[in-house]
């Protein structure tokens, strides 16, 4: 297992994928619109959301978007 799927599974601290997905949900975005507002595909968002994706590009586009790159 990995850095990162070990820090993705922590009991403590939220995953970075389930900080997006909150912040999206809380702004009442879609993924659609979450997709269409950063310039990636849902497949893209869904995989960053999942924790199936770490880039870190992709994320810090995302987590900007959603005003939580702070939370990352």
């Amino acid at each position: 297992m990995n850095m990162a799927s070990k820090i993705a599974k922590s009991p403590v601290f939220p995953s970075i994928g389930a900080v997006l997905a909150e912040a999206r949900q809380a702004r009442g975005y879609s993924l659609d619109d979450l997709a269409e507002t950063t310039g990636l595909t849902v497949a893209e968002v869904t995989a960053l959301e999942s924790d199936k994706d770490f880039d870190a590009s992709r994320i810090r586009r995302i987590a900007a978007a959603l005003g939580v790159l702070d939370k990352i």
